[in-house]
């Protein structure tokens, strides 16, 4: 099998889960065609700039495989993205993330997050003012209501709030869930495609993994997976302890949008299959 092939079949083989997400939900391989054109054209645009090449129609036409006249099509008519509510992290996760590591929220110096009344006159220390304080544009009844529904925050019967979980898991498909999705998997790509290149094989981004060359005893998978999500959860923990106490900027200090993600996998029989 030639490079090219190999590389289309191993594309094929990560377009079906995402194919699999949008057959699901009622999206036609007509939309999909659509969405794909304008992928190669932010991609030509893109791969043309690190050429150091002039970014042209007729030359992004011919990079593309698109016809000049369909390219100026898709140029001038780029499809529309809802814009986030908030901005990358949803308000339920910036939430129970300052409730973890802001004082006076969290008991300093042992960061246990202390429980809080929703809202009241006698104290600052409420969940209306950990809202307000971090992230003002949004409404603490909703946040408080998604954080109630995924399982990280429960109410007792004093009606005081408890965090029952560090991390905010949301279950239903959503616009949210939707740019989370999109994000996370751009991210992953980003980083593989910065480590295939010449530089990026000696100084590029962390990417690792762990498994089992020969295969994990099938009576073990449970034991595996309940030790993967304590270890990389204490992991992930700390890691966000230091972005919390190092990312600080000053006002008008350039700043870099970076984080560490880490994942589990499985795979099932005939999912990786390359032949076209």
């Amino acid at each position: 099998m030639d490079l090219k092939s190999c590389l289309l079949a191993a594309v094929r083989h990560m377009l079906v889960p995402i194919a699999r997400i949008l057959v699901r939900n009622g999206v036609v391989y007509s939309d999909f065609d659509e969405i794909a054109r304008h992928a190669f054209a932010r991609a030509g645009q893109s791969v043309l700039r690190e050429k150091g090449l002039a970014v042209s129609l007729a030359r992004l036409a011919v990079v593309c495989g698109l016809a000049r006249r369909e390219m100026e099509r898709v140029l001038n008519n780029p499809p529309h993205i809802a814009a986030a509510a908030l901005d990358d992290n949803n308000a339920a996760a910036r939430v129970l993330h300052a409730w973890h590591t802001k004082p006076p929220f969290v008991v300093v110096p042992v960061g246990v997050p202390m429980e809080l009344e929703y809202e009241a006159e006698d104290t600052k220390t409420t969940f209306v003012e950990l809202v307000r304080s971090h992230v003002p544009e949004a409404d603490p009844s909703e946040v408080l209501a998604t954080l109630i529904t995924s399982g990280a925050v429960k109410q007792d019967e004093r009606g005081r709030l408890q965090v029952v979980s560090r991390t905010h898991v949301r279950e239903e498909l959503s616009e949210d869930l939707i740019r989370y999705i999109a994000r996370a998997a751009r991210r992953f790509l980003d980083t593989l495609d910065v480590n295939l290149t010449e530089t990026g094989r000696t100084t590029g981004r962390f990417e690792r993994t762990a498994f089992a060359h020969d295969g994990l005893p099938a009576r073990r998978y449970n034991d595996f997976v309940s030790y993967v999500r304590t270890a990389m959860q204490g992991t992930l923990e700390d890691i966000d302890e230091w972005i919390s106490m190092n990312a600080q900027p000053e006002p008008g200090e350039a700043v870099i949008s970076t984080g560490v993600g880490m994942y589990q996998w499985l795979e099932q029989s005939g999912d990786f299959d390359l032949h076209i």
